[in-house]
């Protein structure tokens, strides 16, 4: 009984105190992966009905954290933070597991298909970009090169309208 409590207190902390976040996960030729994250999302999600709607949610490019310093340095120059200091997802409109949104990042904006899922009261989404339809030169450092195709998984609380 007392595991069952116990168990059941861990997964209620997971899920109500879940933060907000952003994860780009990036993998590398010819070996090797990493991901970026950043907990620092801004903007509002909101259900109405069945139905999911934000205007804009953004997220400060300096703002994520690869793991390694000289690493982070480079993944935002890649994305040219200096110029373009943020990633914007605008015009967010999801139903029954599906989203459409535009996506901005280095000034390019670009649409993007999202599945996402509920979980308690927030949403997990998901959708992959090609960092060159956004203007961004392949990236590599000492021979090893960023494929082009990242995922990216966002988990953000949503309000009731």
């Amino acid at each position: 009984m007392k595991l069952t409590i116990a168990l059941f207190l861990i997964l209620s902390s997971v899920f109500v105190y879940a933060k907000p976040q952003v994860s780009i996960f990036v993998t590398l030729s010819p070996a090797g992966s990493f991901t970026a994250v950043s907990e620092k999302p801004k903007g509002n999600l909101f259900k109405q009905g069945e139905s999911f709607t934000a205007d804009k949610i953004s997220i400060t490019i300096e703002s994520f954290k690869t793991g390694i310093d000289l690493r982070d340095e480079h993944f935002w120059k890649h994305l040219n933070s200096t110029k373009h200091d943020k990633a914007i997802l605008t015009n967010i409109k999801a139903s029954a597991g599906r989203a459409t949104a535009d996506l901005e990042v280095n000034g390019v904006k670009k649409p993007v298909a999202i599945s996402y899922k509920v979980l308690g009261e927030e949403i997990v989404a998901a959708f992959t970009a090609k960092p060159s339809q956004f203007g961004l030169a392949r990236a590599e450092y000492l021979g090893v090169g960023v494929e082009d195709n990242v995922k990216v998984e966002v988990t953000l609380p949503f309000r009731t309208k």
